[in-house]
């Protein structure tokens, strides 16, 4: 078999962002895939009818679109770079329209603002959204003249921001100060826009009625202080009116889906699991909810690999029920739930699901199956099989080492902690290996069985790897979830059982050769790790957390997600959230550790390296940073190209420069 190198990834199509037409007759999809000299993305259009799928046409850096009918899509495009450069300067969009038949573009129409495609509402008439100011609706409500005025305001102001908000910024949109997501229906013959709602109002959640004719909706003016609990509304495309259907602000709704002209809510209160408590689902009538089925578990895809980088939707209607993917241990399962409160699964995935729909009456699922790379699949639950559509990935593995995850499960008195190794490539159990610790991000996400590169990467290489879903992890319901006030203690002993359950199961790592890196949440444990035991010979810390009483005021979340995560108040709990930051040990810190962060992560801020790297380098640690310029918390999952190939070159280097 051949050796998987460092580049792999380039030749893999990420894919993503499925749409249906209105007759659910046809379906399309992109596939993405790195154009390393150009440093982005390209997006190719794929169609599907009737199982089957046709190559269409790139778009390149654009991936909106939508169905606008049967015979054509509407496409978020500008052709050629003078036409971008042309209407970013005068915050003008462009859009094309695709003939299906011919497969050519011909011009659609030209928006005055910048806004996105969200939804068809029918042949004359789509749902667009925008992230935008008060002041900003000039640009479509305003003349020519006052267009001109606000724009030439706009690129004074862009030198500073006005702040009186928080959040004020947002990982991967950067400034979000003063702006909230509103909605607007273009009509296409008339080329008019329609405003939905006040100039100040930041809409949430929303789903369309089955006739098109109804916006179920959450939200919220603006607020000062951002909060988690929304009402619920309706608005009425034909008239233009506004109802609230839900007039309390006691739960956090995560998601809205009409069945059969019933509302269906999943929603949870906060009150016993915090933040990352799991929803429950709820029939909105007569202004009430209603619980409907009790779940607790994880409703989506929580399942990690760095083989993604469009999303789709989730949750579907089929046959008077909703469809909807949950994670569960470390794998998705489809489940039905009815209008009765029937919640059952029917479908388990081996693998990870990242997108379920109907085309045709018939469920569909595009995802990560085994050690396969993104699939389209069609479902036949009856025989319980997944009948494979697409072949865009199936080649591109086939020759070479691939890992099977091994797994390792460690039984404790009330929990047990799940976990894998991959054996390093032409492994002989009569030599010694090197080995790897890789730690999830979230907590709340999982490890499983599906493909990931890096660590595919690194077996190849000839490392062990191995990693595991300590307590903190999803997909074992809200009380193994939940470490609120925990971090470093529970979760690390899973850890580090886990890590001896390994090397005793395989005597063939050389114990004198582990290395340890994870991101977020990975990177707060190893931060955490290094400053505990020296077992591991050098580490690699990326977009870590080190502080969280600094993380509270400078990351996007943190000053809801540190006092919810700690249980404490950074002024007023200080000890507690110092008592849980890796920082305080770093004294302890001996183990070789670079750290890896971008200047755009808002989510984890690059302070937070900073402070832990200062007090190191000062303390004659052997350590260093590799600051990544203009990338985001999402470097390693959807950074540019040659981001992504540097970083885990770095981290490889890192571990070789100390492997012997």
């Amino acid at each position: 078999m051949k050796k998987i190198e460092l580049e792999q990834f380039l030749d893999a199509k990420f894919l993503g962002n499925v749409k249906i037409s209105p007759s659910q007759e046809r379906f399309a999809f992109l596939a993405s895939m790195a154009d390393l000299d150009k440093n982005e993305y390209h997006h190719t259009l794929y169609l599907g009818e009737q199982g089957k799928t046709k190559k269409m046409r790139t778009f390149g850096k654009n991936s909106g679109y939508l169905f606008l009918d049967e015979e054509r899509l509407l496409v978020d495009l500008q052709k050629v770079k003078k036409e971008e450069k042309a209407l970013k300067e005068e915050a003008k969009k462009s859009f094309y329209y695709l003939d299906i038949k011919t497969n050519t573009l011909s011009v659609a129409f030209t928006l005055p603002f910048r806004a996105n495609l969200e939804a068809r509402i029918s042949n004359d008439v789509v749902l667009l959204s925008s992230m935008m100011t008060t002041d900003e609706h000039v640009l479509l409500e305003g003349t020519d003249e006052q267009r001109k005025a606000f724009l030439k305001t706009e690129k004074k102001e862009a030198l500073y921001e006005d702040i009186d908000e928080l959040p004020y910024y947002f990982n991967g949109q950067g400034f979000t100060a003063n702006k909230v997501k509103q909605l607007f229906l273009y009509h296409i013959k008339e080329a008019r826009i329609t405003r939905i709602f006040e100039k100040d109002f930041h809409v949430g959640t929303y789903t369309l009625s089955s006739d098109f004719n109804k916006i179920y909706y959450t939200g919220k003016h603006r607020e000062k202080v951002k909060t988690f609990t929304s009402k619920i509304y309706q608005y009425d495309v034909l008239s233009g009116k506004h109802k609230v259907m839900y007039d309390s602000l006691d739960y956090n709704i995560v998601m809205l889906k009409e069945v059969s002209q019933k509302l269906v809510v999943a929603a949870k209160d906060m009150a016993s699991f915090g933040m990352n408590e799991n929803a429950d689902f709820y029939r909105l009538k007569d202004g009430k909810l209603t619980l409907l089925s009790k779940f607790g578990e994880a409703i989506g895809n929580s399942v990690g690999t760095d083989m993604r980088l469009l999303g789709s939707e989730q949750s579907v209607v089929h046959e008077d029920a909703l469809y909807f993917v949950a994670t569960l241990d470390d794998y998705t399962e489809v489940y039905r739930l009815s209008l009765e409160g029937d919640l059952s699964p029917v479908y388990r995935m081996p693998g990870a699901i990242d997108a379920l729909f109907v085309t045709s009456g018939e469920l569909y699922i595009m995802g990560m199956k085994d050690q396969k790379l993104q699939e389209v699949y069609k479902l036949d639950l009856e025989k319980q099989k997944l009948l494979m559509v697409t072949r865009l990935n199936s080649n591109l593995l086939s020759k070479y080492y691939v890992a099977k995850p091994k797994r390792v499960l460690v039984r404790n008195e009330f929990h047990d902690v799940l976990g894998y190794v991959l054996l390093p490539k032409d492994y002989d159990k009569e030599k010694q290996y090197p080995a790897i610790l890789d730690i999830h991000g979230g907590p709340k996400t999982v490890y499983g069985t599906i493909y990931y590169h890096e660590m595919q990467y690194w077996a190849n290489m000839g490392y062990f790897v191995f990693f595991a879903n300590p307590r903190g992890s999803d997909g074992l319901g809200d009380t193994f979830a939940d470490i609120r006030g925990k971090y470093g203690t529970i979760d690390y002993e899973d850890l580090m059982d886990f890590t001896d359950k390994v090397l005793k199961k395989y005597p063939a790592i050389d114990q004198t050769n582990l290395f340890v890196t994870g991101g977020s949440y990975g990177g707060f444990m190893t931060n955490w790790i290094v400053g505990h035991t020296d077992i591991f010979k050098a580490a690699v810390t990326q977009r870590s957390i080190s502080n969280w009483i600094s993380f509270y005021g400078t990351s996007d979340i943190g000053y809801f997600f540190a006092s919810d995560q700690t249980d404490g108040h950074p002024l007023l709990d200080m000890d507690k959230l110092y008592e849980q930051s890796p920082i305080k040990y770093a004294m302890n810190i001996k183990t070789p550790l670079r750290f890896i962060h971008s200047d755009k992560d808002l989510r984890c801020p690059i302070e937070q390296a900073q402070q832990l790297y200062a007090v190191l380098k000062t303390n004659n640690v052997d350590t260093d940073l590799i600051w990544f310029k203009e990338e985001t918390h999402e470097l390693s999952r959807s950074g540019k190209p040659q981001a992504r190939i540097k970083r885990l070159n770095d981290i490889t280097e890192w571990f070789e420069k100390y492997r012997s």
